[in-house]
């Protein structure tokens, strides 16, 4: 959990633009959300790696399985990374560094999202996308419509 943390402010320090996005988290409900919840992920990624099944979900787990087993590697590639960073200059990121962190960040979302997905159901970012996008338009179906009604009222009672 700690490791995670120190991850989590290389990558806010080193590739804050390219962070992988996070907005389906807000569709997490409020009991998931909490701080040590990638802790929890982390616990997840490994047991489903070593070949667990995660609470009696078993098409679940060996659909998550690649992915979690590409994650723990993709950590042991971040901490290489920062092993050989610890030995040059600590004020200067090499790109095999902000790879490795951008890789991890990546499938650490990827795996966020399925993980809670199997726990209790969550939309995929598309759907949310989708949402996000309908939102957009009623409200300028609505402005729109306002400006009319607007104009109308102004023409009937006369300038």
């Amino acid at each position: 959990d700690n490791v995670l943390n120190i991850i989590n402010q290389i990558m806010d320090e080193c590739i804050p633009q390219d962070r992988a996005p996070r907005d389906f988290c807000v569709k997490f409900p409020e009991e998931i959300r909490h701080d040590n919840l990638a802790g929890q992920l982390w616990f997840g990624a490994e047991c489903l790696a070593a070949g667990s099944i995660i609470m009696n979900r078993e098409l679940e787990s060996m659909a998550m399985r690649p992915l979690a087993k590409e994650l723990t590697r993709s950590l042991e590639d971040v901490r290489g990374a920062l092993r050989d960073q610890a030995l040059r200059d600590l004020n200067t990121y090499t790109e095999k560094m902000r790879e490795a962190l951008r890789h991890f960040d990546v499938l650490f979302a990827e795996f966020e999202l399925s993980y809670v997905s199997a726990m209790v159901p969550v939309k995929s970012p598309r759907e949310y996308y989708v949402q996000q996008e309908v939102i957009v338009l009623f409200c300028e179906t609505v402005e729109r419509n306002g400006k009319g009604v607007l104009k109308f009222i102004w023409n009937c009672n006369g300038p």
